[in-house]
């Protein structure tokens, strides 16, 4: 996360952008191409470095170049980066390691595993990866592919291995690759199926129901999706004849002695050192210990400790190699293919500026010094929040975990580490600057619903509104009523949801799970009297959340 220098303009707050959109979408590269001038919507462009308290330079440099000298000079001052940032946010725990020129030069825990209960967080606490799995999951099936153990490679038809798997246009389905959904360039919408997950489908259930998407134009598009990616990996583990989560045991954990990694709830949940999830509710960080991601494990699933992520990236900075091993756990080929820029995040936003582009389950971008630049974060609403930023020609690589739901900490003290190897000294309030796109967008929906409406007007009799109302891709809505209240159920765990009354067919309620956006509006419509359909409309945003009554 460097200071790229597009335009020599003064640095502007940037704008609000969906943390969804930004963390779990874009990743760190694309949070750091944002801020600084390479990405999406990006006005900022770096100034001279301004000394700060926690980067005291001993022989500033105003290069830019990562040399030996800048990261000795930043890791003297880590520790003072991570402490101001944890006290400016309060995480309750943070664990770092940076990895260089072959050897783990950090490798610290603070803060608690979990807020209320005794235990510190040490090297060896396994956090929820959240999409810092992707990039993990990529050099497993690299990893396998060097060990020649699938019968078929990235570019080769999902189909081939998977026959049942099918998108909306048949064409794409007999074509589609794991390169294709792995660099979310199949043409299926932004987040895919993850409102299907927060209504209890399991991940092969939403896999199957992929078909029911629109398309957009295959191998013209970028649109970050969880369950594209988790399909064309399963796909890939079919071919070796192993599960997901055999084949990374079998190819990068244990060859790594990555001992506490995995891709399994379970095995998670086995742990005794293992870090909560946290949410602050009034104040008070709020533990979740129950966030089961196995569904879609090769996005969104993965749990390791800093001390794992280290040995991961000592692999990968060393060009697949790794001491003890005989020969290379990846090929340098295979590291070649999948930080090769594959899809186009963003296109410049002026004539002759940058792109931002996605590899296969990596943020591939370029420094103003030449460097390669990869990277990715991790978000989860309920509590989680991950970033990693590596630089393989400098061998460089620092990875960032926290146990909070997103506030920018990952990416901020990554962002200063690196700023004053390069200069000496961070170059501007890293926290500050990400906050806003981080912050969470306020809906419509949530404005309009979080006022009385002007001059109501009642409802119908409320049993006009009690039925069942179909929807292809979500299933069942049941409305009931029940002691003068209407509310609905839906999807597999048939979770309840409380309507309110707006104004005549207008209904609204407050939505739930790692998804939820506030208040959604539940639109009725009716033919001659009688109700026909309900419109969801946190979950119509690709016009598939109308609901037809039977």
């Amino acid at each position: 996360m460097a200071n790229d220098d597009v335009n020599g303009s003064t640095p502007k707050a940037p704008p609000r952008m969906a943390r969804r959109t930004l963390l779990r979408g874009l990743g760190a590269a694309g949070v750091g191409a944002a801020i600084t001038g390479t990405g999406p919507r990006a006005e900022a462009a770096p100034q001279p470095p301004r000394p700060r308290a926690t980067a005291t330079p001993q022989a500033p440099t105003s290069s830019g170049e990562i040399t030996a000298d800048g990261v000795t000079r930043a890791l003297a001052v880590l520790d003072d980066i991570v402490k101001k940032d944890k006290a400016a946010t309060t995480v309750p725990g943070i664990a770092v390691a940076v990895v260089y020129d072959g050897v783990v030069r950090y490798l610290k825990g603070f803060g608690d595993r979990q807020a209320g209960v005794a235990g510190d967080v040490d090297p060896d606490t396994v956090f929820q990866l959240a999409s810092v799995s992707k990039p993990l999951s990529s050099t497993v099936i690299a990893a396998a592919l060097t060990r020649q153990l699938a019968k078929v490679g990235w570019n080769d038809a999902v189909q081939t291995v998977r026959p049942s798997f099918a998108l909306a246009d048949p064409w794409v389905s007999q074509h589609v690759t794991a390169a294709d959904l792995f660099s979310h360039r199949s043409g299926l919408p932004d987040h895919v199926g993850d409102l299907l997950e927060d209504l209890g489908y399991t991940g092969e259930q939403i896999i199957s129901k992929l078909s029911l998407y629109p398309l957009a134009r295959f191998r013209d598009s970028y649109a970050y999706t969880n369950y594209g990616l988790t399909a064309g990996a399963l796909a890939m583990a079919a071919a070796t004849g192993r599960s997901w989560q055999d084949l990374a045991r079998e190819v990068l954990f244990v060859p790594l002695g990555m001992t506490s990694s995995s891709f399994s709830f379970a095995e998670l949940q086995a742990s005794k050192n293992r870090a909560a999830l946290h949410t602050l509710v009034n104040g008070q960080w709020k533990p979740d210990l129950g966030a089961n991601n196995d569904g879609q494990a090769p996005a969104g699933g993965g749990n390791a400790s800093v001390r794992d992520i280290s040995r991961w990236l000592t692999m990968v900075l060393a060009g697949g190699n790794f001491p003890g091993l005989p020969t290379p756990l990846i090929a340098a080929a295979e590291l070649q293919t999948i930080w090769k820029p594959s899809s186009v995040i963003h296109g410049p936003t002026e004539l002759g500026g940058r792109s931002s582009f996605y590899g296969l389950g990596w943020n591939v971008d370029y420094e103003n010094t030449g460097e390669l630049r990869l990277s990715h974060s991790g978000a989860f609403e309920r509590g989680a929040s991950t970033a990693i930023t590596v630089f393989p020609s400098k061998k460089l690589g620092i990875a960032v975990l926290t146990n909070s739901n997103p506030r920018g900490v990952p990416e901020a003290i990554a962002a200063e580490f690196v700023d004053v190897v390069r200069y000496g000294a961070s170059t501007r309030d890293w926290l500050a600057y990400i906050a806003p796109f981080v912050a969470e967008p306020v809906t419509e929906d949530q404005t309009k619903y979080s006022k009385p409406a002007v001059n109501p007007t009642p409802p119908r009799n409320l049993n006009a509104y009690v039925g069942t109302y179909p929807n292809r891709l979500y299933g069942d809505l049941t409305v009931s009523q029940r002691d003068g209240a209407l509310s609905f159920t839906v999807g597999p765990k048939a979770e309840r949801f409380a309507l309110m009354h707006y104004s005549g067919d207008d209904f609204y309620f407050q939505t739930t799970g790692e998804n939820a956006t506030g208040f959604s509006g539940a639109l009725f419509a009716a033919t001659r009297n009688r109700v026909t359909s309900v419109t969801i409309n946190a979950w119509n945003r690709d016009k598939l959340g109308v609901f037809t009554r039977r």
